[in-house]
């Protein structure tokens, strides 16, 4: 009897530790940093390349020292998207078991990611983790593959982002990134320069990043791709969206519970979305993120220089990062690595 007891206490005493301690978070599933000679395989999952010229991101990500590949259906086209949905699922399914290829780089947005996400193979994709780079309609991707296979993608910049017009921050982000090299020497997400995060709602704390682009994000409210906001941190970045809509967007996420599980709150891109014709009556869409900051009462930055526009950093998903926002000096500091 006594031994029996002596074990009840023990479970006891490891089940008060847990309780206690700071969540433990499990590390997701990682794809490899790049080295030179690496591949790096270009798909559409979304709309298609239209007229495009991609020659000059191609001969930029080579000059970087990366071999690069074509999906076979990379130039077809059905409608605004990169072809069917068989092809697009294909060619990203075929990417990810193709050991050839070491990172997948979306070609761009649009629209499309969400109608592949039935066709994709987790199960054969949790075997061959790698990194999936893309924004905007690429978030409903993202989500599937965070959801699904547990992996961890990256919100940035994307094929049609890589010109010749010199380097910048965001070619830097996207070439340091790939080489596990983007990140400051506490781990900190780098800005550019004269750049400094702005506090909404001064708090901290601590959880895996998901999120993207804020309407695609709502869109999958419901479904079975809807991020699960316990213990997160939600990113989000818009463009070309009125105050009204992006509070719209917002409610979705309140009323289907990601919004009032998170932890905290990063803002970034939200280019073209105040009101387009204002009146005396309007919100701005900051006044918008802060009824719902409040209504979470969670911390909250804004001006993430990630998403659409000229400046577009590389933002790993899917890992424990701490959002630490006082007014001196806020910071996003990544706690653990984004590749193996």
């Amino acid at each position: 009897m006594k031994n029996y007891f002596k074990y009840f206490l023990s479970i006891c005493f490891i089940i008060s530790l847990c309780l206690h301690s700071e969540f433990v978070f499990a590390e997701s599933l990682k794809g490899n940093a790049l080295k030179q000679g690496d591949c790096i395989g270009i798909v559409a999952p979304a709309s298609g390349i239209e007229d495009m010229n991609i020659a000059d991101a191609i001969n930029k990500l080579q000059n970087w020292g990366y071999k690069v590949k074509l999906s076979p259906n990379l130039y077809q086209q059905s409608g605004y998207l990169a072809g069917s949905d068989q092809m697009r699922a294909d060619d990203l399914n075929n990417f990810f078991a193709d050991d050839e290829v070491d990172a997948i780089l979306c070609l761009r947005g649009g629209y499309g990611s969400g109608r592949i996400l039935d066709l994709l193979n987790y199960e054969m994709i949790k075997q061959h983790p790698k990194m999936v780079i893309g924004y905007s309609d690429i978030t409903a991707l993202h989500m599937a593959l965070i959801k699904k296979a547990d992996l961890v993608p990256v919100h940035g910049a994307m094929v049609i982002d890589i010109n010749d017009n010199g380097y910048n921050y965001t070619d830097n982000q996207l070439k340091l990134g790939l080489a596990n090299e983007s990140l400051g020497a506490n781990n900190e997400f780098v800005l550019p320069s004269n750049h400094k995060l702005k506090v909404l709602k001064e708090g901290y704390a601590k959880g895996k990043i998901i999120g993207g682009n804020l309407s695609v994000l709502a869109s999958l409210s419901g479904s079975e791709y809807q991020p699960n906001g316990e213990n997160s941190i939600l990113f989000i970045e818009e463009v070309g969206e009125d105050s009204y809509v992006i509070d719209r967007c917002f409610q979705q996420l309140w009323q289907s519970g990601v919004l009032k599980q998170v932890k905290g709150l990063i803002i970034g891109n939200m280019r073209r979305c105040e009101p387009t014709e204002p009146t005396q009556f309007d919100y701005s869409v900051m006044q918008v993120i802060k009824q719902y900051a409040d209504k979470a009462n969670i911390p909250v930055v804004y001006d993430m220089p990630v998403g659409h526009g000229a400046i577009n950093g590389f933002l790993p998903l899917n890992v424990e990062i701490t959002l630490d926002a006082n007014t001196a000096n806020p910071q996003i500091i990544f706690n653990e690595s984004y590749v193996k």
